[in-house]
């Protein structure tokens, strides 16, 4: 999971939304097991956990996979180019897949999906 200067921007970008984040965070999902996330971000009852990860089949899915076990809102920020197909899947379920190259993009694409 990529961490540093995406995250960074992902952060503000959630406090700026009034979410409450926290770095690096676990959330233990409906099996009990712990799953691990960039962000977790607060605001009331919504709960939204972001992972960053570089554009690979397996770092994706293995992120999207998470769904299955936690109840959350659930934001996959590709570093790069994600297959458009798992992009289109993913507007239509809770786990959101994004893709950036930049801050500034990712800053952008996480206030489409938050919206």
């Amino acid at each position: 999971m990529l961490s540093g200067a995406p995250a960074a921007s992902a952060k503000r970008i959630l406090e700026g939304l009034g979410f409450s984040v926290e770095e690096r965070a676990r959330v233990r999902g409906l099996s009990g097991f712990e799953h691990s996330f960039a962000l977790v971000a607060r605001r009331g009852e919504r709960v939204v956990c972001v992972s960053i990860v570089h554009s690979s089949p397996a770092s994706i899915l293995a992120e999207v996979a998470k769904g299955f076990d936690v109840p959350h809102e659930i934001v996959v920020a590709v570093e790069g180019e994600p297959p458009p197909k798992a992009i289109e899947l993913s507007r239509k379920r809770r786990v959101k897949i994004v893709a950036f190259k930049s801050g500034e993009e990712l800053a952008e694409e996480l206030k489409k999906a938050l919206a």
